[in-house]
């Protein structure tokens, strides 16, 4: 006689949620938990401080889960990617601001409608592999940033949030930029960067690891066109940024995507699928990863993280 087999035991997942998160209230999160529950046994957990992310799913990974899901920004799905790394699959419900690397996976802007797409991606086992990269070890899925738009990260986190600390709109963005580029610290070169046997002296870098770097609302910032998950990074770095370069700066990234690479613009240096550079900052420089800021560094190494990450899609 033949022993009939154990019932199959219901996936587990752990549901990382930042409760003060642009977009996250408690009807939003328990909406999305409804949805997830068609698909997998849900455990949630709500972060209380920066970087606790990163200790809840490096654990969820040694506890025998079956993926983290986030719900929450940009800061909290690099935190999972650094606890997690290729461990077990991340899904993200783009509960920020800005949310850029669930709309680079091409997941629904809705809560509601991603947590849908995560819990069909659980049930049929699609993911897609993502190479990622690291600043100093600390891996990023969508960008890396020295010296300009790091120190407007700073400044913006520094800002009072609203009664709930829900992160400043994007005009808090443009408005500490304008500050930071009147200033005129990156009017000229600050940082020595070296890659490929090649040396040149820059005023900030962007690393890309995907395209769009980022948005602003509904548009996308395509300072690196070309960046794909296939082969190495896109290293954008102007020579200078006077508050007169801004405007057309803009335009390339916002409208003219051709020329976003700084072709035939000799005040932009511009590098496509490199594996590592490596920069020497003449006094210590504001740091970001996926939007988060780390701390003002004098030597930073970015490179690639070929193993990378699996996403839920």
């Amino acid at each position: 006689m033949k022993t009939p087999s154990a019932p199959a035991l219901p996936m587990r997942a752990l549901l990382i949620v930042n409760p003060v998160a642009s977009r996250v209230t408690a009807a939003v999160e328990q909406t999305a938990i409804r949805e997830l529950e068609e698909a997998v046994s849900v455990e949630v957990v709500r972060t209380t401080r920066h970087g606790e992310a990163t200790q809840l799913s490096a654990a969820a990974a040694a506890d025998g889960f079956d993926a983290v899901l986030v719900l929450g920004g940009d800061g909290t799905a690099n935190e999972v990617l650094n606890g997690v790394g290729d461990a077990l699959p991340i899904g993200l419900m783009p509960g920020g601001g800005t949310s850029v690397m669930p709309r680079n996976l091409g997941l629904p802007p809705s809560i509601p409608a991603a947590a849908r797409r995560l819990a069909t991606a659980l049930r049929e086992g699609t993911s897609r592999q993502v190479r990622v990269g690291r600043l100093n070890g600390r891996r990023f899925a969508f960008n890396a940033g020295v010296g300009l738009d790091a120190e407007v990260v700073r400044r913006v986190d520094t800002h009072q949030r609203t009664a709930k600390h829900r992160r400043p709109p994007d005009v808090i963005y443009a408005r500490e930029l304008a500050k930071v580029v009147a200033r005129g610290t990156y009017s000229h070169p600050h940082i020595t960067l070296s890659t490929d046997h090649l040396t040149e002296r820059v005023a900030f870098v962007i690393a890309v690891n995907l395209a769009p770097w980022s948005y602003i609302g509904p548009l996308p910032l395509d300072v690196a066109p070309t960046a794909t998950a296939d082969g190495g990074l896109d290293i954008v770095a102007p020579r200078r940024m006077y508050r007169r370069d801004v405007a057309g700066f803009a335009q390339r990234v916002l409208v003219d995507h051709r020329h976003a690479r700084g072709h035939g613009d000799a005040r932009i240096a511009y590098w496509h699928d490199v594996s590592n550079v490596s920069l020497r900052c003449d006094t210590p420089t504001p740091v970001q990863v996926d939007g988060d800021y780390l701390e003002d560094m004098l030597d930073v190494l970015i490179d690639v993280d070929r193993t990378g990450a699996r996403y839920l899609i």
